[in-house]
């Protein structure tokens, strides 16, 4: 085992953490943008999910693959909370 197994070739796991902050963060931003003004919040969802599938493919091209695999992550976490919130307002109707 080397003591560097952190600094890999791939990146550190501090880009993959990066990688998943930067995927919430657009997900944060855009329940900020549905509470402070709803009229634009498709024009942002449409922004969102756009800039949701090109952040990981810049990440593997520039090599950084340890932030493309955090920002994986995170696109699967907005997926989860995404459905789960559709859901939520689909069974209230």
């Amino acid at each position: 085992m080397s003591q560097n197994q952190g600094n890999q070739k791939g990146g550190s796991l501090k880009d993959l953490w990066i990688g998943i902050g930067i995927t919430l963060g657009i997900y944060l931003f855009g329940l900020l943008v549905l509470l402070l003004g709803s009229p634009i919040f498709l024009g942002y969802v449409v922004i969102a999910a756009i800039a949701l599938l090109v952040i990981p493919i810049v990440c593997f091209a520039k090599g950084k693959k340890r932030m493309g695999q955090g920002a994986l992550i995170g696109i699967g976490l907005n997926i989860l909370l995404f459905s789960a919130c559709f859901g939520i307002l689909i069974s209230n109707i």
